[in-house]
């Protein structure tokens, strides 16, 4: 990460929009505290697990660049950088400096773009005695595979590798899969690839006008099986298509991303995002050690 990724310049340009100059500096440097959060995202970490490990582990003193107690930033220290990030909307600037590195890189992949989502459970709340209720009233229930979940979701285009998300729209768990496909796909001018959950007949005629392979699973119906060359074409389809569930593995499994911290659409959005994009900046590492 120290290597391939500059993160003064990155720190940099999220600090004049962060601090007023004349209100005086930050106790601690803009790109440290992005460094934090990274450090938070790839782990799985709590604001104070955060401080608890950069404590006892030596190896993130190091990436972060301090080698005192007082120099690292405890958890309020977090949660207020965080929070002014979220106000500015800084997710967006993020997202897009690491997808910069990648093109820097010469990493695109410009052969069409996977759609899917992923639900990210919240916690349902409690009732209280006076009837208040503690529950996230930005998310939403939703049924899946019989089964009932309570959060948000994440859409997301990948590339037809699925090492890096392109794109990325965050709603609730209500939402239908389909109603986030256009903005994902709206500059695709190769092919896009998507499951059975994004069948449109009128999409399917407006990309083929475009020239735009349509790669979505065909699906049967009562009545009416899928033909030989729609099995066929099916399996094809999907070992392409496929490749996206690497990228949502990766961030439960691997960073346990599990469910959501924080209440509301806009706190989550970020939250959500921040993990779309230190998951990229992991495959970027991941990608030029084994290129």
């Amino acid at each position: 990460m120290e290597e391939i990724v500059s993160w003064k310049e990155i720190g940099d340009k999220l600090d004049g929009a962060l601090y007023d100059r004349h209100m005086g500096r930050p106790g601690f440097p803009v790109h440290v505290l992005v460094k934090a959060l990274f450090l938070q995202m790839w782990y799985g970490l709590s604001d104070p697990e955060l401080e608890e490990q950069v404590l006892d582990r030596v190896s993130f003193m190091n990436f972060l660049g301090v080698r005192n107690r007082s120099d690292i930033p405890d958890e309020t220290t977090i949660c207020r950088f965080r929070g002014k990030l979220v106000e500015l909307h800084a997710e967006k600037e993020l997202f897009e400096l690491v997808q910069t590195m990648i093109d820097e890189h010469g990493l695109r992949i410009n052969r069409g773009t996977i759609v899917d989502a992923t639900i990210v459970d919240a916690p349902k709340g409690r009732k209280g005695i006076d009837g208040t209720s503690t529950r996230d009233k930005d998310a939403e229930f939703t049924k899946k595979n019989g089964k009932t979940f309570h959060g948000y979701k994440a859409h997301v285009g990948t590339d037809t590798k699925g090492h890096f998300i392109e794109n990325l729209i965050v709603t609730s768990a209500t939402t239908h899969d389909n109603e986030a496909f256009d903005d994902l796909t709206k500059h695709e001018t190769k092919a896009v690839f998507a499951d059975k959950a994004y069948i449109d007949k009128e999409k399917k005629r407006d990309f083929r006008k475009r020239d735009v392979f349509w790669g979505v699973l065909d699906r049967g119906s009562r009545g009416h099986k899928l033909s030989t060359k729609q099995d066929k074409d099916n399996k094809q389809k999907s070992s392409v298509r496929s490749h996206v569930e690497h990228s949502f593995a990766w961030m439960k499994q691997t960073m346990h991303f599990q469910g959501i911290r924080f209440r509301g659409l806009r706190k989550n959005t970020f939250h959500i995002s921040l993990v779309c994009t230190a998951y990229n900046l992991k495959r970027l590492v991941s990608v030029l050690s084994y290129s």
